[in-house]
């Protein structure tokens, strides 16, 4: 027999004398890689009872990060889709180009309101032709005297405890708003049908619903605010799906070891660990896209920051799910290979339990480090962010615009992962000798054993306090800015409320005597306001109006004598707001002016200054509204046409009684008994930013989400960690120890790891405050309070979590969980 391996005339050809070996390549030998991800496979799905436990909790963890990141990829859609809503809710914009009375035409007025910390949205309509366009969500216009209501609303009207908004809203209901019409479920919102509206009563005519409005921008330490915090947010997320896919990772590393000793080289325990991983992973996207959509029908019943959202309206971008379908799976591969090189390198030593090799610091240190180096290349980056063209230090430094943001971002995430990747070193550095009791021995034998699950289990915690910390310093440095403003002088005349009567300036008086006689109130004071301008001076070069009767004059300012007709003006210079300068010289008694922004029926009349009978002062904080400014003109009625004031509004100034119940909820129910489209405010109140406010709120409720995921995988890792040890459990409860030592081993376990890392949390989190305080140029402060109370509130989620995992604990303090399968 010729030899197989010889060449030449003689030697025979195998391929001839079997045609199984001329098949194609594709039919004779199949991918060895395929083969053994598919190996890899089988060991996951047929590992018997535990293996499908292990499976079950690798899905739970990893199907609670996907559902946080399909939330979070969401967010630009259900921005986008509540643009849309605001856009079709825009009816009382101002065009340049009044439209004339017409078929389509219909005016609409603003009759907004605030219940008990509840924005109701109120709009007063009258079509004025048969074909006039409908308001979103909504089949046809109500009668005069009727109304239309949101869902929200309705349920507020029907509540018992609410018999004050029923007062201030007391017409009979004849429809609904739908949908279309609103921002959420939860929004509140009415239409009422009118029969007396017109321009010069402060509506506004309109030929269709929807106006576009550009958006104002926002201030870039907000956008700076945004980024932390978003990065705040998912990085426990990353770190938890990282922990999640190493559930039960000692006894894979155990059986790969042992399939490493056998033969397998290391491409080929690579590849059954991948496929090992995919499984869990691939449960965890199923888990988690269920878990999405559930929480995303949840959502119609919730009310996030005072938000609400349409469940259809919560959907992240195709393209983005597709990349976390990619992403996480990945993610749970690269983590097992790279937790794999104790068993490509010393397989014997995992068989045997050996205690692993001392972790190295150097590339722990160098993740911060970066992150550090990042935010510095920030900062000194060209500004994109400059609208008044000024020089580069005199607006905000480079951090404050968008590319300065997601790289100050980036370099916060940095610092996080290394905040994370220090803790186990610490940990194994903090328990290299042991003593104390029996409990405490134990706790530390194991965490010297293999300190990884234990600083697992709290590495989202500590991710989570340290990114906390960073944000609540950032956030107290931001909210000085919006927070910190001084409030307006306290008022030392008897007023504390100011109401605004669209189009009342003509009977300002009669408006005020009849607020006088609603319950509660003491005292009431009217005057219109206006501005001014003239052909040759335009509104800031002219002094501001105000006209009332001598009686309310003398409150504003000491007057010397006043009588109707007289004039006076307040001690000062008028100045223009922009630089400063002197006003225009171009006024004096005689010159021709009219309202400026006027808004009503037809052209604004003219009228000439009277004279000034006196300069006066101003009585400081007689108004709280605080405009009685330098140059302003106080007129009686006498003084000005009557004229005038057409289209102007009314304001009244309010004293109220003291030990009224609501007193603010009553007065504002006056008011819209009196006009519904009268407007209460609280100028002595502080006020803030809509948009901060907004921030704020979703930041918190982002926070709040974070955290119920980092207590719910807490709970999933410590249960996997109890699964883990049940044999070494099952031993010591053989051989008489107490149950009590053992539990107490166990809570040592977790509250060593978890003191260390609320360590490492401080200070890793001050640290990343003040370095992101000073990028957005905001002065250093802290704020002990709040640290205390979030490390206080991270601890106790640890010790809940921990306590919750006891009843599984004494479960597996037996002697029959010896038993191996």
């Amino acid at each position: 027999m010729s030899d197989p391996g010889a060449s030449g005339p003689g030697a025979s050809n195998p391929r001839a004398s079997d045609p199984g070996l001329n098949a194609p390549a594709t039919d004779r030998v199949r991918s060895p890689f395929l083969d053994q991800l598919g190996l890899g496979v089988r060991l996951a799905l047929t590992n018997g009872r535990d293996g499908w436990g292990r499976l079950l909790l690798t899905a739970c963890g990893v199907g609670l990060g996907v559902a946080l990141l399909l939330f979070t990829a969401s967010f630009p859609g259900i921005v986008q889709h509540r643009n849309e809503r605001l856009y079709v809710q825009n009816d009382t914009f101002h065009d340049e180009d009044l439209p004339t009375p017409g078929d389509r035409t219909v005016l609409v007025a603003t009759a907004d309101t605030t219940f008990r910390g509840t924005a109701i949205r109120g709009r007063v309509v009258q079509p004025e032709g048969p074909d006039a366009a409908l308001p979103p969500g909504v089949a046809a216009y109500p009668p005069p005297g009727r109304m239309v209501v949101s869902p929200a609303l309705a349920d507020l009207l029907k509540d018992p405890a609410n018999q004050l908004l029923r007062d201030r809203l007391p017409y009979p209901v004849v429809g609904a708003i739908g949908p279309a019409g609103l921002l959420g479920p939860g929004q509140a919102g009415f239409l009422l049908g009118g029969d007396r509206l017109s321009l010069d009563t402060g509506a506004t005519r309109i030929t269709s619903y929807g106006h576009f409005s550009p958006p104002k921008p926002m201030d870039p330490r907000l956008i700076l605010l945004n980024a932390v915090g978003l990065t705040v947010m998912l990085a426990p997320v990353g770190v938890f799906l990282a922990a999640a896919a190493r559930f039960g990772g000692e006894r894979r590393d155990r059986r790969l070891a042992a399939l490493r000793l056998v033969g397998a080289d290391r491409r080929m325990t690579a590849r059954l660990a991948a496929g090992e991983s995919l499984v869990g992973a691939a449960l965890g996207l199923v888990a988690g896209a269920a878990l999405f959509l559930l929480g995303r029908q949840l959502t119609g019943h919730l009310r996030l920051a005072g938000l609400s959202f349409y469940p259809e309206d919560i959907a992240p971008h195709p393209a983005v799910a597709a990349a976390i379908a990619v992403v996480v799976p990945l993610l749970g591969i690269g983590v097992t290979l790279l937790a794999m090189r104790r068993v490509t390198v010393d397989p014997l030593g995992v068989v045997r339990r050996s205690g692993p090799g001392r972790r190295r610091i150097g590339w722990r240190l160098a993740l911060p480090l970066a992150g550090l180096a990042l935010t510095a290349l920030a900062l000194v980056l060209p500004t994109q962010y400059n609208p008044s063209g000024m020089e580069r230090a005199a607006v905000f430094n480079s951090v404050q615009d968008t590319r300065g943001s997601l790289l100050v971002a980036f370099g916060v995430l940095l610092m996080l992962v290394g905040v994370c990747t220090l803790l186990p070193w610490l940990v194994e550095a903090a328990t290299r000798r042991s003593g104390g009791g029996v409990s405490w021995q134990l706790a530390i034998r194991r965490l010297q054993l293999g300190s990884g699950p234990a600083s697992a289990a709290v590495s989202g915690v500590v991710v989570a306090v340290a990114g906390a910390i960073a944000l609540q310093t950032l956030f107290l440095g931001v909210s000085a800015t919006y927070e910190g403003r001084p409030r307006p002088s306290v008022a030392v005349g008897p007023y504390q409320q100011s109401v605004s009567f669209p189009g009342g300036g003509p009977q300002a008086d009669r408006l005020a005597d009849r607020l006088a006689h609603s319950p509660g109130v003491q005292a009431t004071a009217a005057y219109t306001e206006l501005s001014l301008e003239s052909p040759t001076a335009k509104p800031w070069e002219l002094p501001g109006v105000r006209i009332a009767g001598c009686a309310v004059l003398r409150g504003f300012a000491t007057l010397p004598d006043c009588k109707d007709g007289d004039a006076f003006v307040v001690q000062g210079r008028t100045t223009r707001p922009d630089d400063g300068a002197d006003a225009a010289p171009a006024t004096g008694p005689g010159t021709p002016v009219h309202a400026a922004f006027f808004r009503g029926d037809g052209e604004p009349p003219s009228w000439p200054l009277p004279a000034v009978t006196a300069t006066v002062e101003p009585v400081e904080g007689s108004d709280p509204n605080g405009r009685i400014g330098a140059g302003l003109l106080l007129l009686t009625p006498g003084a000005a046409p009557a004229a005038a004031l057409r289209g102007q509004p009314a304001t009244v100034l309010v004293a109220m009684a003291h030990g009224l119940p609501d007193p603010k909820e009553q007065l504002a129910t006056d008011v819209m008994a009196i006009d519904p489209q009268g407007v209460t405010e609280s100028p002595l109140d502080r006020t803030f930013d809509p948009t901060y406010l907004a921030v704020k709120r979703l930041l918190t409720a982002g926070s709040a989400v974070t955290l119920l995921l980092v207590a719910l995988s807490l709970l999933v890792g410590q249960l996997e960690r109890f699964r883990e040890q049940r044999r070494i459990l099952g031993v010591l409860s053989a051989v008489g120890t107490r149950r009590r030592i053992l539990g107490l081993s166990v809570l040592w376990q977790t509250l060593v790891p978890m003191a260390l890392g609320m360590l490492l949390a401080t200070g890793g989190g001050l640290l990343m405050g003040a370095v992101l305080q000073y990028t957005a140029g905001l002065a250093f402060a802290l704020d002990w309070g709040s640290m205390l109370a979030m490390s206080a509130i991270a601890a106790g989620a640890v010790l809940l979590t921990t306590a919750l995992g006891l009843p599984q604990l004494l479960r597996l303090m037996r002697p029959g969980e010896l038993r191996y399968e």
